[in-house]
């Protein structure tokens, strides 16, 4: 750690160096913070809001290593390559891994990854290395608990890690985490106190979009674009060419899916576990580098992908939970810029998800664990029918949180903010179809309620939702004539409502809590949910409590969940050759068009540089940063690393290459456009500073280890022919273009005044 700073501003500049960005968030402040005072943390943040960034920085701050521990071994080699390319030395170990040896992560590493099956397989090996570990860092730490939606028993063994390595300050991260969940996490890990680092669950820039599920031409024609022309990935904007995930329940789908896709001129792959480990990886890799447009998957994909262009997700079928839905959602748009989450749905998908949970419990009788599943996909399937209010409030709701205000103006898009007392996002579309405006009104279904717990009661608690509703409804099946229910003095009590009316009231009865399911098993060993009451439900029952909706759900206002679904209808939206919606294109001016093109040209260099290389690089030059590169249209590299956000002060020399690229693509679209360069650049800078090179740049961000001498001792006659360069380049204006600027980096290898560069290590790799 530099000496007299504290753990944030050390933070703060291994940020600037490596990551690009000038000062931490909130919440990673208050991460970094607990683990330099020798505490754990339990950090829950939204896929894309900076998680990883809290277990990255302290190694770079302690100079000893972050051990990572992370089910997703595709995700893991994608973080790995990406530390690497921000010169931060980095290794997975174990599956996946083929050169690094455990003896090497004292002192070689600042971040290593592994999973839990190959850290407890190693615990002996790992506690003689307990002194060379800064932090712990559990990464999908929701999967360590039974409450939550994905439990990993193997997950349950990670307290042992802990102790053998001498209880080190220890991280638990996850996306997808409610309150019981951070409470088996603590408990068991034996977190001591931990602090708990709450971000918002909301994530603005994602349209979230439910429609009813018909065919796979009625569907998918519109949303990519079939009819159209098509030349090539473009991530620049939502569009029918964007990169996109499709998630689907099963294999067989998803080879479907995948097929039709193709025959129709996309280029799309299927992604299951059925798939050799070298097709999985070589479609990976397609999808990375934009030489595949669309991966059909099931939930074997995407969790484990550092991609943060995906500018759409698409559940074409049954979803498990609502947080499987959070997580599967939360792919898109990592990158901040807008993305689309479309889920295509109908009843049928939500009775064959419910068969896959109980068929688990079949092979795994774990009744509770089950029946937590069961609660998690009721709370979804009431998500994805009510199309009375707002998306995001059930999200919200379920992490926790509640709807925000704004005191005056226009509420911020893709916030769930209270107005006129009504919760709106602007941004899914209920809102874009003006639903959530309308006055809603509150509906009592006191009476419905106790017709149907009654229904439930006189079935004993030992039956499906099936036999309850048809009591109610009055229907003469005959399972209810086998149990002589037709007799019954609740049969036909409900015949004021039809039978789909019952059935779409279910859902909501097991919200409230006035009803659960309890997996069961047949004496032929098949598995069902037996409906039962709860002692809410009793009260209700016994006249105590009343039962009121407010918004009344369309389900209820209409005839079931299929009108509900068949309510939301698909918004036609025309996109012109700028990648933006016709709309929005007619309102900009000459000078956004020709911005937004050479947005897209930018793209185009980067991804043409990805594949050439075939490096993934979106994680270092993202999206924002080609979008700031057309904003402020840098006439060298020198400028662009002085005034354009984000981008870091060390690059490797393939970085360093498509900067270059870049800046020529910006100088060649200036010219052609008669664009000025250089824009609004004296409002960036900081107050006092002038230009300077990014060499010099980099030892005032460690003045105690300068990359070059005559950075920091200027009056020196030994400077090497790369530190003469600098000088040369830092007297010239902003405006003047650098021939050489691709070699600004100090050519160490040459300079006998230049210490050891972070990424030295890479060499030794290579050896």
């Amino acid at each position: 750690m530099a000496t007299g700073k504290s753990p944030v501003e050390a933070a703060t500049e291994g940020l600037q160096r490596h990551f690009g960005h000038e000062a931490l968030r909130p919440f990673q402040v208050q991460a970094i913070e607990a683990w330099s005072q020798g505490q754990d943390a339990i950090v829950t943040l939204s896929t894309g809001a900076g998680k990883s960034v809290c277990f990255q920085l302290p190694p770079l701050i302690d100079g000893r290593c972050t051990l990572v521990i992370s089910p997703l071994v595709s995700l893991m080699q994608d973080q790995v390559r990406t530390l690497r390319q921000r010169q931060i030395p980095a290794a997975l170990f174990g599956s996946g891994a083929h050169d690094a040896r455990l003896s090497d992560l004292a002192g070689m590493y600042r971040v290593a990854y592994m999973c839990p099956e190959f850290a407890m397989s190693r615990i002996s090996e790992l506690a003689q290395l307990r002194e060379s570990i800064c932090l712990l860092a559990i990464d999908e730490a929701h999967c360590i608990s039974s409450w939550g939606h994905e439990f990993r028993p193997q997950y349950k063994q990670l307290g042992q890690l802990r102790q053998v390595l001498g209880k080190p300050p220890t991280m638990a991260i996850t996306a997808t985490c409610t309150a019981a969940v951070r409470e088996d996490i603590r408990r068991c890990l034996q977190l001591i106190n931990p602090t708990e680092v709450l971000g918002p669950t909301n994530r603005p820039n994602l349209q979230l979009l439910i429609r009813r599920r018909t065919t796979l031409e009625d569907d998918l024609k519109d949303t990519f674009g079939l009819n159209a022309s098509r030349d090539g990935i473009d991530n620049t904007s939502i569009s029918s060419t964007s990169s996109s995930i499709v998630y689907v329940p099963t294999k067989a789908r998803s080879e479907e899916v995948a097929n039709w896709l193709q025959s129709h001129g996309v280029k799309a792959a299927a992604y299951h576990a059925g798939l050799s480990m070298q097709a999985r990886q070589e479609r990976h890799t397609a999808f990375m580098l934009d030489e595949l447009q669309v991966i059909v998957a099931t939930v074997a994909f995407g969790m484990g992908i550092d991609k943060p262009s995906i500018r759409r997700v698409i559940h074409y079928g049954g979803v498990r939970s609502i947080e499987h839905y959070v997580q599967q959602c939360g792919r898109a748009g990592r990158d901040g810029e807008d993305a689309e989450c479309i889920a295509f749905v109908r009843p049928q998908d939500f009775q064959e998800t419910r068969a896959h949970i109980l068929q688990d419990f079949s092979r795994n009788p774990d009744e509770e664990y089950c029946k937590r599943l069961l609660a998690l996909h009721g709370e979804l399937v009431a998500f994805l029918s009510d199309s009375s209010q707002c998306r995001r409030v059930r999200l919200l709701q379920h992490f926790g949180d509640l709807p925000g205000s704004v005191p005056h103006g226009q509420p911020p898009r893709g916030e769930c903010i209270l107005v006129d007392g009504k919760p709106c996002c602007q941004w899914c579309d209920v809102c874009l179809l003006g639903a959530c405006k309308l006055q809603q009104q509150e509906g009592d279904f006191t009476r419905e309620c106790q017709v149907f717990l009654r229904c439930v009661d006189a079935c004993g608690g030992m039956t499906g939702s099936t036999l309850p509703c048809a009591l109610a409804a009055g229907q003469n099946i005959d399972r209810l004539r086998a149990k002589k229910l037709h007799l019954h003095k609740t049969f036909g009590s409900g015949d004021f409502r039809p039978l789909a009316w019952w059935k779409a009231f279910v859902p909501h009865l097991l919200q409230a809590g006035l009803l659960q399911e309890r997996p069961s098993l047949l004496a032929s060993g098949r598995s069902y949910a037996a409906l039962c009451l709860t002692a809410a439900g009793k009260a209700v029952l016994q006249k105590v409590s009343s039962f009121k909706l407010c918004p009344v759900p369309h389900d209820l206002a209409g005839a079931g969940t299929a009108d509900a679904l068949s309510k939301v209808s698909k918004a036609q939206v025309e996109v012109r050759s700028t990648g933006l919606p016709a709309k929005i294109e007619a309102s900009l001016s000459a000078v956004d068009c020709q911005m937004q093109e050479l947005y897209r040209r930018l793209s185009h260099v980067r991804q043409q540089w990805m594949r050439r290389l075939n490096i993934m690089g979106e994680a270092i030059i993202s999206n924002p940063i080609l979008r700031s590169l057309a904003k402020i249209r840098p006439a060298s590299v020198l400028a662009a690393q002085h005034y354009v956000p984000g981008l870091p002060s060390l690059m490797n020399k393939d970085i360093s290459d498509l900067l270059q690229a870049l800046v020529e693509e910006v100088n060649k679209a200036c010219k052609e456009f008669a664009l000025p360069q250089n824009v609004n650049t004296q409002a960036q800078k900081r107050a006092g500073e002038d230009l300077v090179s990014p060499m010099k740049k980099r030892s005032e961000v460690n003045p105690q280890k300068p990359s070059c001498r005559a950075a920091s001792f200027p009056d020196e006659g030994d400077d090497c022919a790369c530190c003469l360069m600098h000088r040369a380049v830092d007297s010239l204006p902003p405006s003047q273009t650098v021939p050489f600027a691709s070699t600004l980096q100090c050519n160490e290898s040459e300079c006998p005044t230049v210490e050891a560069r972070s990424d030295e290590w890479l060499a030794l790799l290579e050896m």
